[in-house]
C-alpha cells in the first residue's frame, strides 16, 4: 500500500488493518469530527485513497479493511457473514480507538452496513452517507453476475475473481469515465480476496433487504448515486429517500456506478455541505 499510515490492531477476533489521519491544529480547542469510510463488496480501504486529502483538511479521516478483505484477517471456510456482525465489528473498532461518533460514508454494500449500524447503534452516528447503495440488490444483477453459470460461486471457480471482475466491471464502475489504469487496478484489488470470502459475503448481500426497516432510520442521511447506475437504480434511490425520515438524495447526472472513484471531489463536497447544513 502506498500510504505509510496504515497499521493493524487486534480487536476481538480480528487483526484490523486501518488508517487514521488527524491533522488537527495543536491550538484547536476541540477534537475534529471523524468521517469514516467503509468500502463495498470484496474491496478494501484503498478504494478511498483519493478522498483522504479532501477530508483531512477539516475532519479526521478514518478507513478500514472489513473482515476478510484487504489486509484484515480472514474468517475460516464456511463462515457466515451478516450485516449485523459487520456493524458490530465497526463499533468494536470505534470503541478500540475511543471514537464516540462518526460520519459514516459507505460505498455500495458498505452503505448497507451503515444502515445496519444506524438501526442498531444510532447513537454512534452523526450522519450517514450512502454512496451508490441499494437497500436490496436488484434481481437482474443476480443473473448477470453468474456469467451464464448456475450461480456466482460456480463462476468464481470457472473464471477466477479477476476474470469475473473484468467481465462484470461495467456494472460496478463507470468504465466510460474510468481510465484504463483505474479499471486494471480495480480488478487487481478485488482479485486479492479469497474465493471463500467472496462467496460468503455474496450470500449475505443476496439475502439482504432493508426496505421494511428504512422508516426506522432516523439518522440524517445523504444518498449519493450515479443517475444511471445499474445497481443503485434511480427508482430505488427515490424510494429509499421517500421512506427514510431524514434523507436527502443527490443523483449525479450522466454517471453510472462507482462515483466514489470517478467523482471523489464532488462526493466529498456534497458531504461537507450536508454536514454543514446539519449544524446550521
Amino acid at each position: 500500500m502506498k500510504s505509510s499510515h496504515f497499521k493493524k490492531e487486534t480487536i476481538k477476533d480480528l487483526q484490523v488493518n486501518y488508517e487514521l489521519i488527524d491533522y488537527s491544529l495543536p491550538w484547536e480547542n476541540r477534537p475534529r469530527e471523524t468521517i469514516f469510510m467503509y468500502h463495498g463488496y470484496i474491496r478494501n480501504a484503498q478504494f478511498w485513497q483519493a478522498w483522504v486529502p479532501l477530508i483531512a483538511d477539516q475532519y479526521t479521516s478514518l478507513r478500514m479493511d472489513a473482515r476478510g478483505c484487504g489486509d484484515t484477517s480472514q474468517p475460516p471456510l464456511g463462515y457466515t457473514y451478516t450485516f449485523e456482525q459487520l456493524a458490530d465489528d465497526a463499533i468494536a473498532f470505534f470503541d478500540h480507538l475511543d471514537i464516540d461518533k462518526v460520519h459514516w460514508v459507505g460505498e455500495s454494500s458498505g452503505g448497507i452496513v451503515g444502515l445496519a449500524v444506524a438501526l442498531k447503534y444510532p447513537e454512534r452516528l452523526h450522519s450517514l452517507t450512502l454512496c451508490d447503495t441499494p437497500f436490496k440488490r436488484p434481481t437482474h444483477i443476480d443473473k448477470t453476475y453468474t456469467l451464464g453459470e448456475k450461480d456466482r460461486a460456480t463462476a468464481f471457480e470457472k473464471f477466477g475473481i479477476a476474470e469475473w471482475c473484468r467481465q462484470t466491471l461495467s456494472f460496478r464502475l463507470d468504465t466510460n469515465r474510468a481510465s484504463k489504469e483505474l479499471c486494471e487496478w480495480y480488478i487487481e484489488q478485488m482479485d486479492k480476496t479469497p474465493i471463500h470470502v467472496a462467496n460468503s459475503i455474496e450470500r449475505m448481500i443476496g439475502q439482504g433487504d432493508f426496505w421494511p426497516l428504512l422508516p426506522q432510520i432516523k439518522t440524517p442521511t445523504l444518498i449519493l448515486a450515479g443517475k444511471d447506475s445499474p445497481i443503485a437504480q434511480e427508482k430505488q434511490m427515490k424510494e429509499m429517500q421517500q421512506h427514510m425520515p431524514s434523507a436527502k438524495l443527490i443523483a449525479f447526472e450522466g454517471y453510472r456506478h462507482g462515483i466514489n472513484l470517478i467523482a471523489p471531489e464532488r462526493c466529498v463536497d456534497e458531504i461537507k455541505k450536508f454536514i454543514h447544513q446539519l449544524k446550521a
